[in-house]
């Protein structure tokens, strides 16, 4: 697969974007960002840097928050959706899963998974075929789909997470810190799923990571957000290789 973001269209494009919260806090200052189709894209950058809130501007989940887009507009699918419902977002093919997990603790797995797939209301036929997918993509939740999502570990916690976005089959999923609190080997293992879905599936990922080492390990393409500006971008092989990284993540750390 070519590594060029720009070979085509783009499946998501971020132009301009300003973000206030309560009409006075600044929090995105112009932020410009491309995901191609069939990308896997990292935004990467220190805590506080605008990750999240770029994510929930694309996803209109920024309002939810007393947030407002003040400029700039985001397109998907070749259409303007800076306005968009949420749930109409997904029923067009883009899902979040927010930092934290946010499981239904007092819920299953099963049932938390099922969760996500009610969006257009499929037939059970469908919802347990879109089932058998996340089960074999996520073989250890089909050994705990009867247990209660708040009983498992944080690393099948945001398994259950990913894979109920994935039951609303997306054809771009935004991620916010998939690796938070997770220890290396589970981190390792769900971005090789992540992997595996964008190569086998052609799902396009957009992907808010702290965690610099990983992130560039997989994505193809990468842009750094640092006080809410876009201030690098690159294929991933490419920023790998540059000694500023650090002193993106360090000089906001020292802020």
């Amino acid at each position: 697969m070519s590594q060029s973001l720009y070979a085509t269209p783009p499946l998501l494009s971020v132009e301009q974007v300003v973000v206030f919260y309560e009409q006075s806090i600044l929090a995105l200052r112009g932020v410009t960002l491309k995901v191609g189709k069939g990308q896997m894209v990292a935004l990467l950058g220190a805590n506080g840097a605008g990750k999240s809130t770029t994510l929930k501007a694309i996803s209109s989940l920024v309002r939810a928050e007393r947030g407002e887009v003040t400029e700039g507009r985001v397109v998907y699918q070749g259409q303007v959706v800076t306005d968009s419902d949420p749930a109409n977002l997904v029923l067009s093919g883009l899902a979040q899963v927010l930092e934290g997990r946010h499981c239904f603790t007092h819920l299953t797995v099963e049932q938390n998974l099922l969760i996500g797939g009610f969006s257009g209301r499929p037939s059970r036929k469908v919802l347990n075929q879109r089932l058998e997918r996340i089960y074999g993509y996520f073989p250890r939740l089909r050994l705990l789909r009867k247990r209660l999502a708040g009983l498992t570990s944080g690393g099948e916690q945001q398994m259950v997470a990913i894979g109920r976005a994935l039951m609303s089959e997306p054809c771009l999923l935004l991620l916010d810190e998939p690796s938070m609190g997770l220890a290396p080997q589970v981190v390792e293992e769900i971005f090789e799923i992540l992997a595996r879905l964008n190569r086998d599936e052609g799902l396009s990922l957009l992907v808010a990571e702290q965690n610099i080492n990983i992130a560039l390990d997989y994505a193809h393409y990468a842009f750094v957000l640092e006080n809410g500006w876009v201030v690098d971008e690159g294929s991933a092989a490419e920023l790998a290789t540059r000694k500023q990284m650090q002193n993106y993540y360090l000089g906001a750390a020292q802020a």
